[in-house]
């Protein structure tokens, strides 16, 4: 009997691997002449299509192996593109490509499902790894514990950084200069204040400002304080004291008491989804918004006579003219045990070359301008900027410059450690704790999670070597 569980396990295993193999895109003509390889790839919608277009469009280039063959690219967009390449991993039957989020890439490195790249880099005379702005790049290097040394192990598709949005007919309206969004953030409490209203009975109909809307970057508020979330790979700094000044400024947009605290929370829930025209900032509930170079493309199809416009998001310190911002991106690999690596490599480079990368990110032909974000790349051709639909991607690129670009930290804990700062912001927002409360709270959990995660790698590795 003890063994069932096993057997069961086995089972599901199979059943999965099974599942996947089922689960493939139609295969393309093939001849003696082409070699056909699999990329697995989580987009749906317009962003999925923009990316099935860039492989129709590396099928077009007709690009040959080092045995004359011609390289052909199957793509499959699937849900839970992660945890399905790791078990088709496992399993010994993955993709010969998977698309991934960078925040997860170093954790699959750890768990050796990725080949690292510079087998490839090193050889390849025409890549040019000095061409990416250093805020993308640190996504693609990371050193694991088993390495003397860090490796590349994936390479960007689509990057973006975040900026403050704001609606500038409702600045006309508050009597606010709608060009001149907040220098400082003082202006900004000053602007929400004036953007704020309530209907002749009292109740709250638009708010000026809401920091947790949309609430995907509550663990980053400090680092537009000076702040940081860990000192290198061993140390954790939840509590320090500028994340705890972040998140006391926060607080000031969230009433002046319970009651107001309370109001805010039933006004917000209130709010549609992101993708629909009724998003809080598309429909007018929130006037200033922290948002993604993405939000662009939501705003053309749920309200495209939107009056807006975005700029840096202010900070506490002197940046120097230096300004705060999350550089996040999506990425490409080459999973381990896959069966075409080198027809793989091609086409990570093929979308890692000015053509590739601007045709998915920006061109006009494909599906009426790609993903609509800005490129990897330091330099950026003219005309490909002009023609690209963005109205304001030169503010994003020079955020994606910035010295104080902020990247999510490489820690073997830092799922985790997002969602119970997560969690801590939320008990903050609630009054159930202050902030040197919460945060001092996620310091204790998150330190000695840490220190273990990292002696099982370290032991892992020298059982590897034994």
């Amino acid at each position: 009997m003890t063994k069932l569980p096993y057997i069961v396990f086995a089972l599901f295993v199979f059943i999965f691997i099974a599942a996947l193999l089922f689960d493939q895109p139609p295969r393309l003509p093939t001849t003696p002449d082409t070699v056909q390889i699999t990329y697995w790839e989580k987009w749906t919608g317009f962003e999925g299509e923009a990316m099935k277009a860039t492989v129709d469009f590396f099928n077009r280039k007709k690009f040959r192996n080092k045995n004359g063959q011609v390289i052909q690219c199957r793509y499959l967009a699937t849900t839970q593109v992660n945890r399905k390449s790791l078990m088709a991993i496992a399993g010994g039957h993955p993709p010969d490509v998977a698309g991934f989020w960078a925040r997860e890439t170093h954790i699959f490195a750890d768990m050796n499902a990725l080949m690292d790249l510079n087998q490839f880099i090193d050889n390849d005379q025409e890549f040019d790894k000095t061409k990416y702005l250093d805020s993308f790049w640190r996504y693609c290097v990371y050193k694991r514990v088993a390495d003397k040394e860090a490796k590349i192990w994936c390479l960007p598709t689509t990057p973006a950084t975040v900026a403050l949005h704001w609606n500038k007919e409702m600045f006309k309206e508050a009597g606010l200069e709608p060009e001149r969004p907040p220098q400082t953030l003082e202006e900004l409490e000053e602007f929400a204040a004036k953007l704020t209203r309530r209907d002749k009975d009292g109740r709250l109909v638009r708010m000026g400002f809401l920091p947790p809307e949309p609430g995907w970057w509550n663990w980053a508020w400090g680092y537009y304080f000076g702040g940081k979330l860990n000192d290198g790979l061993e140390k954790i700094t939840a509590d320090d004291p500028k994340n705890i000044a972040a998140w006391k400024w926060l607080l000031k947009f969230n009433g002046r008491d319970q009651r107001e605290a309370e109001e805010l929370i039933a006004f917000k829930q209130a709010f549609g989804s992101f993708d629909s025209p009724q998003n809080a900032f598309l429909s007018g509930k929130v006037g200033m918004v922290l948002q993604g170079v993405w939000m662009a493309n939501f705003i053309r199809f749920h309200n495209p006579h939107l009056k807006w416009g975005c700029a840096p998001f202010p900070t506490s310190f002197d940046n120097g003219g230096e300004p705060v911002t999350v550089a996040d991106m999506d990425v490409i690999t080459i999973p381990r045990g896959c069966r075409h690596p080198e027809e793989a490599w091609q086409l990570l480079k093929f979308i890692n070359s000015n053509e590739g990368m601007e045709y998915l990110c920006g061109r006009e032909e494909n599906n009426n301008g790609g993903q609509g974000k800005l490129t990897p790349f330091k330099d950026v051709d003219a005309k490909w900027l002009a023609q690209h639909r963005h109205p304001y991607l030169q503010v994003f690129i020079d955020l994606a410059k910035s010295k104080n670009a902020v990247t999510i930290p490489q820690l073997p804990v830092w799922e985790e450690y997002q969602k119970e700062l997560s969690s801590a912001f939320e008990r903050v927002w609630l009054r159930k704790a202050t902030p040197e409360e919460a945060l001092g709270y996620v310091q204790r959990r998150m330190q000695p999670k840490l220190e273990r995660a990292l002696q099982q790698l370290r032991a892992s590795e020298a059982e590897a070597r034994r």
